[in-house]
């Protein structure tokens, strides 16, 4: 993983914490980004982590950046060691982020710092916009050819 920043590759570093809570009588705990760094360093406690944009989740970029509280989205492991939970991956995609919740994974949010926002926004000016467009009938497929 490098430690220098790219057009599409900004590394980070993540610190978490866990909460204890009770809810109806129960007790659980909570995890949360604590902190989260624009910079790989030797901090103890932090988790390095990668934050990678692809050209195919442009469209995702935009709708989170558009949004009124853009978020970044933190993919976490259970530690089978201390029983505590691992960053895995970083996104700023939102359909990324509901890939990892259809799975069995901890995902935590954060709110997106604006320099990042900055940054995917200039990634976005210079790549383009991906605009989806969806499917688009076949001339002759509608109702109105069977007259």
């Amino acid at each position: 993983m490098s430690e220098l920043r790219t057009d599409s590759s900004w590394p980070l570093q993540i610190r978490l914490s866990r909460e204890n809570i009770i809810m109806n009588g129960w007790e659980s705990e909570r995890w949360q980004v604590a902190d989260l760094l624009p910079h790989q360093t030797k901090e103890s406690g932090y988790f390095n982590l990668c934050l990678d944009l692809h050209k195919d989740e442009r469209t995702a970029y935009r709708f989170n950046l558009n949004s009124t509280a853009p978020f970044l989205f933190i993919l976490c492991h259970q530690d089978d060691v201390d029983g505590g939970v691992v960053p895995a991956h970083i996104t700023a995609s939102q359909d990324d982020a509901a890939s990892f919740m259809d799975g069995e994974h901890q995902l935590l949010e954060y709110p997106m710092p604006p320099a990042l926002q900055c940054w995917i926004d200039t990634y976005l000016g210079i790549h383009g916009e991906l605009i989806d467009e969806g499917k688009k009938k076949k001339k002759g497929k509608g109702r109105s050819s069977e007259r």
